[in-house]
Parts: structure tokens; sequence; C-alpha cells
């Protein structure tokens, strides 16, 4: 019997929009960690990059007014929000809440991904680390497929990210 062809997704189309290069990885099941993603598709943790949403905290606004932003970071790494309050001008940043994650982004906890968000307006920060592998490995929007590319690539399909260390120290 034939496989299926996967759906496009939002992602999908942007990296095509964008002319960027990628390939449609589909998974054996559902995974929600970018640890689950790296052993079911036999990739470094690293690769499976995370698209993290932080809010601002109450009465702050970043960058074109968005009460959001959207940060990207390694697999293996933990998001710093020490790092990344001060880079936007709120030291009391914090994650968004579930809720708030599927409002703005359109996609589930576990599955955001760094392109196609419902909100255009959500301002993107990029860890440098990103920009040293070989290729990354981005949410598709649905957790049983991931999506291939370079990272050159991940930067052209990103509209202006800001760029910066944003993980813990290890």
């Amino acid at each position: 019997m034939a496989k299926k062809a996967t759906a496009k997704t939002m992602p999908m189309r942007a990296l095509e929009e964008r002319g960027v290069e990628y390939q449609a990885l589909p998974q054996s099941r559902k995974q929600y960690t970018a640890e689950g993603v790296a052993q079911d598709l036999g990739v470094p943790v690293a690769q499976v990059v995370k698209a993290m949403l932080v809010a601002h905290s109450e009465g702050h606004r970043g960058v074109g007014g968005s009460a959001f932003a959207l940060v990207i970071i390694p697999g293996d790494r933990r998001l710093s929000l020490k790092k990344v309050g001060p880079v936007l001008g709120d030291k009391n940043v914090s994650l968004a809440s579930e809720r708030d994650v599927e409002r703005v982004t359109g996609f589930q906890v576990g599955a955001v991904s760094a392109l196609g968000l419902r909100r255009e307006e959500v301002p993107t920060y990029l860890d440098q680390r990103i920009l040293d592998l070989d290729q990354v490995i981005i949410s598709s929007g649905r957790p049983d497929v991931g999506l291939a590319l370079s990272p050159r690539g991940l930067l052209q399909a990103v509209k202006n990210p800001f760029r910066g260390d944003f993980c813990e120290d290890e």
C-alpha cells in the first residue's frame, strides 16, 4: 500500500513561498519534545530546534507592540529568560501559557513551529548557535512530521530575526 502524502502545513507553505528547500520527515508517532523527535528520526538533539513563545509582563509591549516573542533555540539547550528579558526590554518575561501558545501561534504546545504563526506580528529571536549546525529540524506544526533544512535556509525563511545568545550557560 502506498504511503499517504503529508498534507501541506503553514510552515511548509512559508518555506515554499520563500524558496527554501526542505525535506518533510514523517515520524513513527507523535512527539512533543526535542528529545523524542531526535530519537525517532535518529538525529542529534541539538538539530531539533525548539520554538518557544515568551510573554511580556503585564503592561509591557515588545517590537511592533506585540505582547509576545518567539525564541528559537537548539534542542539540547534550555531557554534563559534572564538573557531574553533584557533583549526584550522586560526583565519579567515568562513562558506563555498553553492557552496563549495555541491562540497566538495556531499550534499546540510541543508542536510550535519557527514559521507560519497565526499572528505574523510576533517578532522572532534566533539563538546564534543554530547557525553552527549542519542541519536543523523544525516542527511542521504537527507533532508527527519534522522539516529538515539548512540553518541558512531557516535564517532566510524567518523574517528579520534578532540574533543572540538566548540559552542558559552550560
